[in-house]
């Protein structure tokens, strides 16, 4: 806002959002590889103290002009969220495991839950509780920090845009580097939970992905041996190898690329030569951002045997949201169909997190999320551009129609797969053998009355 108030050009402005997308995509795999060999709550504290101090900076330097200080900063929030991002993926089941298994020790009277077809039944060797409790509160705690996150990405920009326009750009700067330093602080407390509940061994059995992972069993002081490029080309080789995830990852990919990044480019155009305001379309992409923060809490309520199945139905919502612009032009309907897109997306989202953190063996979890991240967002610019290319051939609404229906078939597509419908690549357990009638007992000899002998 200070730039455009400046007269900054939008292309110019367009370059610092560029600036921190390519620091963000560029390093995201690289950063992942450092976080398996690293404490990723240093990690994350340090990209938190980063962006407090170069947000500091900006608000003492920066006069409302593109300059290097600007650019600087950008390039430095891109860099320091592909740290905290998987970093934060990392630290939320060590800090929650301890609990988890307190929680569900058999002598303190709490049943294993049932119903997530994790093969071995729901008891784990150590005693603590079955895999199913443990997974469950995983999935609920990345419900609730999804949450969190969106919850923040509604409220943080209405906040600094409030304050930008009564105060100054120097007390959106300075609003933001608290919110960082709190996030530091916050994390720091986590931390020392997290470095009093050492990691044993995974309780879930392993799974074909993690008895064919990407690399040997080592020890962790032989991990920086290997070259830092192998090592995080080792993260997309997991995710490729569990069947599941690498259908997901195709989901993404076509998605966002195909689908997601034209819809997005033909949406303004779309609603603009429907007759609606710019007002209008802000306001559904609100109602969007509000159905991710209710889709985050969902999907942490979703587990079983079945949940990738909920999950990828859930994600077909989104298909309804990109065709509901071109089935009714009500603000109210449009409204209902965005909250309800947001929903879906997030909610698959968590459990799929949940499901490759069960999945990818825990010494590979900062490779497997940052690649996780990476493919979810890399292809996204490449697919607003192929989206501004169709709008040169074909109109708004043939593009929003083909997305849709995209989204919808390849959902669809993606549940023919067993793998898929359970989010695991662990066999089914056996079914259990038809129980055997009883038989009456025989009854015991009489024993010889005295008197009759």
């Amino acid at each position: 806002m200070a730039a455009a108030r400046s007269g900054t050009t939008a292309e110019t402005i367009g370059a610092v959002f560029a600036a921190r997308f390519i620091a963000l995509g560029g390093v995201v795999l690289f950063s992942g590889a450092l976080l398996d060999r690293v404490n990723p709550v240093a990690s994350a504290v340090t990209a938190d103290a980063t962006r407090f101090l170069a947000l500091i900076v900006l608000a003492l330097f920066w006069d409302g002009r593109l300059d290097a200080v600007i650019l600087v900063v950008a390039v430095l929030i891109g860099l320091c969220e592909a740290v905290s991002e998987p970093a934060l993926l990392l630290i939320t089941p060590r800090v929650l495991r301890k609990d988890t298994h307190a929680a569900t020790k058999p002598d303190g009277g709490s049943d294993a839950s049932h119903g997530s077809g994790s093969p071995g039944g729901n008891a784990s060797p150590d005693g603590s509780g079955g895999p199913d409790r443990e997974e469950a509160a995983v999935t609920a705690a990345y419900g609730l920090l999804e949450g969190m996150r969106n919850t923040s990405g509604i409220v943080g920009p209405t906040l600094a845009a409030a304050l930008v326009a009564v105060l100054s750009s120097s007390a959106g700067a300075v609003a933001a580097a608290v919110a960082f330093g709190l996030s530091a602080v916050a994390t720091r407390w986590a931390g020392a939970r997290y470095a009093a509940r050492p990691v044993p061994d995974s309780p879930v059995p392993d799974s074909p992905a993690k008895a064919g992972s990407a690399e040997p069993d080592a020890d962790a002081s032989d991990w920086p041996e290997e070259p830092l490029l192998r090592s995080a080309l080792g993260g997309l080789a997991v995710l490729w190898r569990v069947r599941w995830l690498r259908h997901v990852q195709i989901l993404a990919v076509v998605h966002v690329l195909l689908a997601v990044g034209p819809w997005m480019v033909a949406l303004p155009v779309f609603l603009l030569g429907a007759g609606h305001s710019a007002t209008v379309y802000g306001f559904v992409l609100g109602a969007f951002a509000v159905g991710t923060v209710v889709g985050a809490l969902v999907g942490g309520r979703v587990t079983g045997r079945s949940r990738g199945l909920y999950s990828l139905a859930l994600l077909g919502l989104f298909g309804v949201t990109v065709l509901a612009p071109v089935a009714t032009g009500s603000v109210l309907l449009l409204t209902a169909a965005f909250v309800a897109g947001g929903i879906g997306q997030q909610a698959f989202d968590v459990v799929k997190m949940a499901g490759l953190r069960r999945e990818v063996p825990e010494r590979l979890h900062g490779r497997a999320f940052s690649a996780d991240f990476f493919f979810s967002f890399a292809s996204l610019p490449l697919g607003q551009l192929f989206g501004a290319v169709l709008l040169r051939f074909a109109d708004a609404r043939t593009i929003m129609l083909g997305a849709g229906v995209l989204v919808l078939v390849t959902t669809a597509a993606a549940m023919l797969s067993p793998d898929a419908r359970r989010f695991s690549s662990a066999p089914l357990p056996p079914a259990a053998p038809p129980l055997a009638p009883a038989h009456a007992a025989p009854l015991p000899e009489r024993a010889p009355d005295a008197g009759t002998r």
